[in-house]
């Protein structure tokens, strides 16, 4: 089923690469009004440049001031602000032998709070509409509980709990919460992690049941089927897409 997403207003966070991108470039295909937060807004992307239906906002989820004129220059333009899509996020690799303070709440700083401080801010729009659909983004890794990244899951645990106890507050008020647990994604990021691809490409055919990588591109769709009124049945769940690597 396609998901039209005509003249929704979508503000979506860490668009500069990877993941936020590919949804910011997808949903403004399907017509949403795309606000595309971002950490460089003075050089976006060619394919986000202003234009009339996409909106380049300086939005570093860590910087209170910069999360609140994010919205407010999104309403200013658009008027409303139907979909909030929290993607911005770290996933920096640390044994456990080896994770400090700093390290900690640098990782909860974004992952967590950033997250709630984008809801926060776009909180009082959506109850006054009397709708709105906020996607968090989690993993699949806080279930598999793989090594050296204890501190990026338990940020991706606690978006368990905000999601399900958000789902319940705002649900009087016809807003919906979700979370996407994504599985291996080719980003960007990935590749200047991890530039020995085939090795990469080998581990992860090896633990999904699907062979094949996860892009931007493919699973793009699942959010724009949360983003929809074809999912106003769902709210307060955790849709896993990991082309099978774990099972719940």
């Amino acid at each position: 089923m396609h998901q039209d997403l005509t003249n929704k207003v979508c503000l979506i966070t860490g668009c500069d690469e990877g993941l936020g991108l590919g949804l910011a470039v997808g949903f403004a295909r399907r017509g949403a009004k795309v606000a595309a937060g971002l950490l460089r807004p003075m050089s976006p992307p060619g394919s986000l440049k202003p234009e009339s239906d996409v909106l380049p906002l300086a939005m570093d989820v860590t910087n209170p001031g910069q999360v609140t004129a994010a919205v407010h220059t999104c309403l200013a333009k658009f008027g409303r602000i139907d979909v909030l899509i929290n993607n911005a996020g770290i996933y920096p690799r640390c044994r456990a032998t080896e994770l400090n303070e700093a390290r900690w709440r640098e990782t909860m700083g974004i992952n967590l709070d950033g997250v709630w401080r984008c809801i926060e801010a776009v909180i009082p729009t959506m109850i006054s509409q009397g709708t709105g659909s906020i996607i968090n983004i989690g993993s699949i890794g806080f279930i598999a509980g793989t090594a050296n990244l204890a501190h990026y899951h338990s940020s991706k645990a606690a978006i368990v709990g905000l999601t399900r106890g958000l789902a319940r507050d705002l649900g009087p008020h016809g807003v919906r919460v979700n979370a996407v647990h994504l599985g291996a994604v080719l980003t960007d990021g990935e590749l200047r992690m991890f530039p020995d691809q085939a090795k990469v490409a080998r581990e992860t055919t090896a633990g999904q049941c699907l062979p094949g990588r996860i892009t931007p591109e493919t699973v793009e769709p699942v959010f724009a089927f949360l983003a929809s009124e074809a999912s106003g049945d769902i709210t307060g769940q955790g849709i896993v897409a990991d082309r099978g690597w774990v099972h719940q």
